[in-house]
């Protein structure tokens, strides 16, 4: 137990920390891209012989930013802006962002007014027609120009031999955090929400070869341990992303463990698996046009209301809880239909509305409280 606890004080200095990660990054004299949501093709970061270093806004007010944005824009935009603008993000030789939401477009082209040739951005084009043969062609191109972008930001050369490797390391890693995700959720007493979060959060910032072998070695301790998820309110929690300082202090607080998540930014991002077996640029594609159930992606068939109730009856979870972002149509619009499939599923659920620059939420204590009464 007492090494568990050192591992996971490790990560959370690592975590709460990224400016000292990107830090030791350059010190080391690596190229440091930044990668932003969501489902961004790292590998070719990774092949080009940079690091790719999370970037997810932050809490804090916008000051700069709204001089580009209105209010009423998603905060995780909004924070990355700001951080781009205000020299938090000095250091790193790109910014790689995608284009789900609308709100991702508009962001990115106030990054290339604002932040310009200082981090220059990477634009990455995904097709929503993700399951016709154009959109997988559509995918093979757009990522190529993206290699290309990202050469000239890593000063590096991207090769199917590099390009295999990455692919191949990133498979293991995310095949150690969905274990990972699976074992904290059964040893909450050992891996409260904040230091599942922690651990989580550090692989953002690190590099995955090394955060690899850091989950592996948890993963391996907490699989000797018996499970103490009894006396907790086992829960699943949906949404973009739980690292709100306030709502995760609650939660622990409260006695809540995670389960498992639908969270863009935790489980979510683990899902994809890449092919192995095919050229290396078109594997990655065929990866992204095999993505479903999200909320972010065109689902005429909404697989994902029930993909998350069938994820709390797997798990045995005796709640879901819906982080809703602020200002996220995606998520808005597919919030009453995840209310509707686990209300069906009998399976009680909670929404709350997170967002970076929101300072109290003492609504959402009361909130938790009441939930933590029901279950």
């Amino acid at each position: 137990m007492a090494a568990i606890e050192t591992m996971l004080e490790t990560f959370k200095g690592i975590a709460s920390n990224p400016h000292a990660q990107l830090q030791k990054h350059l010190e080391a004299g690596k190229r440091v891209i930044g990668v932003g949501p969501y489902y961004a093709p790292e590998e070719l970061v990774y092949a080009a012989g940079a690091v790719p270093f999370g970037v997810w806004g932050c809490m804090g007010a916008p000051n700069e930013a709204r001089k580009y944005f209105p209010p009423f824009y998603c905060s995780i935009c909004q924070m990355t802006l700001e951080m781009g603008l205000t020299g938090k993000l000095e250091g790193l030789s790109g910014y790689m962002t995608t284009a789900l939401c609308d709100t991702q477009r508009a962001a990115s082209q106030n990054w290339r007014a604002g932040v310009g040739n200082a981090i220059p951005l990477i634009y990455v084009s995904q097709p929503q027609n993700r399951k016709a043969d154009f959109g997988r062609a559509y995918a093979v191109d757009s990522y190529a120009q993206v290699a290309h972008e990202v050469e000239e930001c890593a000063h590096g050369i991207i090769d199917d031999e590099n390009l295999g490797a990455a692919i191949r390391l990133y498979n293991e890693w995310r095949a150690a955090m969905r274990e990972f995700v699976e074992l904290a959720g059964a040893h909450p007493a050992e891996v409260g929400v904040r230091a599942r979060l922690a651990v989580i959060q550090a692989g953002y910032y690190m590099d995955k070869a090394e955060h690899l072998a850091m989950v592996r070695e948890l993963n391996e301790a907490l699989a000797q341990l018996p499970e103490s998820a009894n006396g907790f309110k086992r829960v699943v929690l949906s949404g973009i992303f739980e690292d709100i300082p306030a709502i995760v202090e609650m939660l622990d607080e409260m006695g809540y463990a995670v389960v498992a998540d639908d969270l863009a930014k935790e489980s979510r991002a683990f899902a994809m698996a890449v092919p192995e077996d095919e050229p290396p640029m078109e594997a990655l594609a065929e990866a992204w046009c095999a993505l479903d159930g999200d909320s972010l992606l065109y689902d005429p068939e909404k697989l994902h209301p029930k993909k998350v109730a069938d994820l709390a009856r797997a798990s045995q979870a005796q709640g879901v809880i819906l982080l809703l972002a602020k200002f996220c149509d995606p998520e808005e619009f597919d919030a009453p239909f995840v209310k509707a499939a686990c209300q069906e599923a009998g399976i009680p659920f909670l929404q709350i509305e997170v967002d970076q620059s929101t300072e109290t939420y003492e609504q959402a204590r009361t909130q938790l409280e009441a939930f933590g009464d029901l279950l």
